[in-house]
């Protein structure tokens, strides 16, 4: 696991992280009585991660190209909710059509097994096209 790719935070923490991950992207953990969220960002791609049970996953991908895949074991990592559109990066211009506005979905963990969340894209911006490296996004969790 990339110390760069997550980052462990109390339930309350995660609006507030999100931001800051998008801003910094470093990783740590904290401790707090809440149920605990691991935040994954696109430079978790390729990565395995682990969680416990009950715990939660933030995904956090910075375009909306990307398109998100069901968890390919529901029964083990369930996504909760829609996806939600993040605050626009103050390096992230108004233009539309530049697809820079991060998105996140949530995943709970429901019992012991292995998960994988995949997602592709064509477009990387306005007219260009991903090249193989940013066209695929995969994430392998370990929930146990």
């Amino acid at each position: 696991m990339s110390a760069v790719a997550v980052r462990r935070l109390p339930r309350r923490s995660v609006a507030a992280a999100a931001i800051a991950l998008l801003a910094v992207g470093c990783a740590s953990t904290a401790t707090g009585t809440s149920t605990p969220v691991l935040v994954a960002r696109d430079s978790a791609n390729g990565k395995t991660v682990r969680v416990s049970v009950g715990e939660r996953l933030e995904l956090i991908l910075a375009s909306t190209y990307w398109q998100v895949n069901p968890s390919s074991a529901p029964a083990v990592l369930r996504q909760d909710g829609g996806t939600i559109l993040l605050p626009r990066p103050s390096d992230c211009p108004t233009t539309p059509g530049l697809g820079c506005v991060p998105e996140q979905m949530t995943y709970v963990a429901l019992k012991s097994g292995t998960a994988v969340i995949t997602a592709s894209r064509t477009t990387c911006g306005e007219a260009l096209r991903c090249g193989p490296d940013q066209s695929h996004f995969r994430l392998t969790v370990i929930v146990g």
